[in-house]
């Protein structure tokens, strides 16, 4: 029977991580920070992550089936990085690329009673990138689009739902996670695979840049 190597990678916020599992159960797991905790300024972590994982799973990119990556949204650069190098792996092994949900993800991550949430992920700006979930029976389920709304909006949200917040800094203290995906690989598989030459995270709005620019030169950017 031929070994299942799958490696999840996650970026949407700087708590990142990966993760490996083989024949659907979770192997061995890797988080990182894409900020120096002592200068704050941006490092290249991912790699390195994906190294450890790997090694510590006695197992070498040849080995790997398939590649899942957060699809957002997220931050631009950590989403952009990971994308890139997930497209790149699975262009170079001749592997599927499957592509999740960041908030969906982060559902996956939280332990939920029974009841209505919404989770939420830091947009800056003071916005959220949100979507509303359903969870029964230690299942959760994302019920709804990703949206993106401000924090006063947020919360006459959930008080509306009667729900609960999910998300870093929120009710329910959770970031999301790589591993999170493992006992969920086969529903992420069924999706489909993407198309390596044409998928992109959902970032969730224009990058700063991208704005800044349309703003001092008063029109569009074709990208």
């Amino acid at each position: 029977m031929t070994t299942v190597n799958v490696l999840i990678l996650e970026t949407s916020t700087e708590a990142g991580s990966v993760a490996l599992a083989r024949d659907g159960a979770l192997v061995t797991k890797s988080s990182f920070t894409s900020r120096d905790p002592v200068t704050g300024v941006r490092t290249e972590a991912l790699a390195p992550a994906v190294a450890r994982c790997l090694a510590s799973g006695s197992t070498s990119a040849r080995d790997l089936s398939a590649v899942v990556c957060g699809a957002g949204p997220g931050g631009f650069t950590s989403l952009r990085s990971a994308a890139a190098l997930a497209k790149g792996m699975c262009a170079a092994l001749g592997i599927p690329l499957y592509g999740v949900l960041s908030l969906e993800l982060l559902a996956w991550s939280a332990v939920l009673p029974d009841g209505q949430f919404i989770v939420a992920l830091h947009a800056g700006r003071n916005e959220w990138f949100a979507a509303d979930v359903d969870s029964r029976g230690g299942t959760a389920t994302v019920v709804s689009a990703p949206y993106l709304v401000g924090d006063a909006e947020l919360y006459d949200r959930a008080d509306r739902m009667q729900a609960g917040l999910v998300g870093p800094g929120l009710e329910h203290d959770v970031t999301p996670r790589a591993d999170a995906v493992a006992p969920r690989l086969a529903e992420v598989e069924s999706r489909g695979a993407v198309d390596l030459d044409s998928w992109e995270p959902a970032y969730g709005r224009l990058a700063e840049a991208q704005v800044k620019w349309e703003a001092a030169h008063g029109r569009s950017l074709s990208v």
